[in-house]
């Protein structure tokens, strides 16, 4: 159950964009915001504030990028909850700050399905964004900037 639990956690962290990169464009034309983590995965629709388009590479890369660091938390945890003279008591903890994670995960899932953008258009490559090439074919430089909680539901 937690080989599943791990990669659930992870694209909630995903999602909320705990640790990201927000890529701005400048030039001549309007161009959307892309968000990674550190991949890219979302960007913004020019149309509306409220809508955000997903690319299923940068979703999958992001979840098993944050997947490693959660696993390697997990073990460390187990292995100093084993040594822990009350370990059932730091056992209920731990499982506990599990489910509050587990929860804020579906949250986030939930808040990314009312801000999907029109499903999965037929002339739309959700695969892959090379987001060099597009800019570069609009004339635009692009620079990314790191940030910590990125608030882009707006």
């Amino acid at each position: 159950m937690k080989y599943i639990i791990i990669p659930i956690i992870a694209l909630g962290f995903t999602l909320c964009s705990l640790f990201g990169v927000e890529y701005s464009c400048i030039g001549p034309e309007m161009f959307p915001h892309f968000y990674g983590s550190p991949f890219v995965y979302m960007q913004n629709n020019l149309g509306s504030s409220m809508e955000y388009f997903y690319s299923i590479s940068g979703l999958v890369l992001n979840v098993i990028v944050w997947s490693i660091p959660l696993a390697s938390i997990h073990c460390l945890l187990e292995y100093l909850i084993n040594r822990t003279p009350k370990p059932k008591l730091a056992r209920v903890f731990y499982y506990s700050v599990v489910d509050v994670l587990v929860f804020f995960s579906f949250l986030n899932l939930n808040m990314a399905y009312i801000t999907l953008g029109r499903g999965f258009s037929e002339n739309t490559n959700y695969w892959y964004w090379n987001m060099d090439k597009e800019s570069a074919s609009w004339g635009m430089k692009c620079h990314g900037e790191w940030s910590f909680i990125q608030f882009y539901y707006q």
